[in-house]
């Protein structure tokens, strides 16, 4: 299911929008998810990084489309962004925020399916599995395959992610549960490693992305068995 977010400030033109996503879904085997906000302010204010794509419209009171997109950016750098505009003078401001498209109204469908189909050919060519960590008021994007390990600090936990680590309230067990499907394997009772980063296993320790990770006599087996089942298929 793809989570598209319609921010625009006209009900009849979410509507109508709704209704062509809806019918594209029925027309392409595609099941969306669909949120609207009628201001720019309010769907800011709410934001979580969640979104497929976001359909903007560009004209509305208060902060508007474009300004909205602008600190969008400061939030969530991935998502994609189609514009909705009664104006073409506006599209070429979409290539400061990365926007992926644009669409000229009054929205006929053709155009805006062709948009669409374009859109979810390229998310799922190139899609990711991403999880969402949250620590306070900062929120953060996370590509599976960026997480080296996640290692047990007290009542945290710290992900080891390429780019930078990140610290977030719970247990292990939570960040197993998050990674389900994904090749990682405890090597302790307080460190779970991602087998994409394993460079070397020695009798106690293991090296995952440059760090030496010490193995537990009772994990040991568990884990000498989850590296080599992992090397074998890939």
């Amino acid at each position: 299911m793809l989570n598209v977010c319609i921010v625009e400030d006209e009900q009849s033109n979410v509507d109508l929008l709704t209704g062509y996503l809806e019918r594209f879904g029925r027309e392409n085997g595609e099941a969306f998810s669909i949120t609207s906000f009628r201001d720019g302010l309010d769907f800011l204010q709410a934001y979580r990084p969640v979104y497929d794509l976001v359909l903007m419209d560009i004209q509305m009171p208060g902060i508007d489309g474009m300004e909205t997109a602008r600190r969008l950016r400061k939030l969530d750098e991935n998502v994609a962004i189609i514009f909705i505009t009664n104006l073409l003078k506006y599209a070429i401001h979409g290539y400061e925020v990365q926007a992926l498209d644009f669409i000229v109204k009054p929205v006929v469908y053709e155009s805006f399916a062709a948009r669409i189909k374009k859109f979810v050919a390229r998310l799922h060519a190139g899609r990711r599995r991403e999880i969402v960590l949250t620590c306070g008021g900062t929120i953060r994007r996370v590509d599976v395959a960026d997480v080296c390990y996640v290692e047990v600090e007290g009542h945290y936990l710290r992900y080891h992610i390429v780019g930078g680590d990140f610290t977030v309230y719970g247990s292990l067990g939570q960040a197993e549960a998050l990674l389900a499907g994904a090749p990682f394997a405890r090597c302790n009772s307080g460190i779970l490693v991602n087998l994409n980063f394993v460079q070397t296993v020695e009798k106690d320790c293991v090296q995952v992305a440059g760090d030496r990770l010490p193995i537990s006599r009772n994990k040991k087996r568990e884990f000498v068995a989850a590296v080599t089942k992992f090397l074998a298929e890939y």
